[in-house]
């Protein structure tokens, strides 16, 4: 047996044809017309996809990076040049910039 021996399909065979645009007549006797064929279900674009999940603020740990980022190299430069007052004046600030994006997140 050889490929040639079986046929291809046709479109008609592989995909649903749609129904013919001109319904059927009334049957005589009861005045009714018949029903139209079941049309299958047309989902809705949204239908099939997720709802979207609210992404988790991340804002706090970023800022909490850049600040041990940032003050590894203030605290060198700072004690290196001024010493003890200059290591407490850059700690000072990087915790008060920490503080004041903390607090500013509770207010809104």
């Amino acid at each position: 047996m050889s490929s040639s021996d079986f046929r291809e399909p046709t479109n008609a065979e592989l995909w649903a044809q749609p129904p013919s645009p001109a319904p059927a007549p009334p049957l005589p006797g009861h005045g009714l017309a018949p029903l139209p064929a079941a049309q299958p279900p047309v989902p809705a674009p949204h239908a099939a996809l997720p709802a979207p999940q609210a992404r988790p603020d991340r804002t706090v740990f970023v800022l909490a990076i850049v600040s041990t980022a940032l003050g590894i190299p203030l605290t060198a430069i700072a004690a290196g040049t001024a010493g003890v007052a200059g290591l407490i004046v850059a700690w000072i600030g990087i915790v008060l910039v920490n503080t004041v994006y903390a607090w500013s997140r509770r207010r809104s």
